[in-house]
């Protein structure tokens, strides 16, 4: 059986920043036990801008319900912030921050995160 599926994309690219704004829709596998259909729309916002000829910020926001049939709908938010810091032309130090905000589905809890990420990045 054929599931229908959309994908959309729009990139708007400046000589220092960039906006893009990605969405989906469609029917994926269920995740969750006892489910048979779950439809999913999938949609968020990423901001990128050059602060200065090194140092590169990128935020977004990003937006995920699955209607789960049978058992209820469940939302997701995800906020995110990063900085790049280009070292010279092989290393680029990065951090970068995570929120995810997840809601709950019938017995399951939601719950809510923070993240931290830090990395070096080496390319030859």
């Amino acid at each position: 059986m054929a599931s229908p599926y959309f994908e959309s994309s729009v990139h708007y690219v400046s000589s220092n920043h960039s906006l893009s704004w990605t969405s989906s829709y469609g029917f994926e596998s269920p995740t969750t036990a006892g489910v048979t259909t779950t439809k999913t729309l999938r949609t968020g916002l990423t901001l990128t801008y050059g602060l200065t000829s090194r140092i590169r910020s990128t935020t977004g926001v990003y937006y995920h319900r699955d209607e789960n049939q049978g058992v209820g709908t469940q939302d997701s938010f995800d906020l995110t912030a990063g900085l790049r810091y280009t070292i010279n032309k092989h290393f680029t130090l990065n951090l970068d921050y995570s929120h995810t905000t997840l809601g709950s589905l019938g017995s399951t809890p939601g719950y809510s995160q923070n993240r931290y990420f830090g990395g070096l990045t080496y390319t030859y």
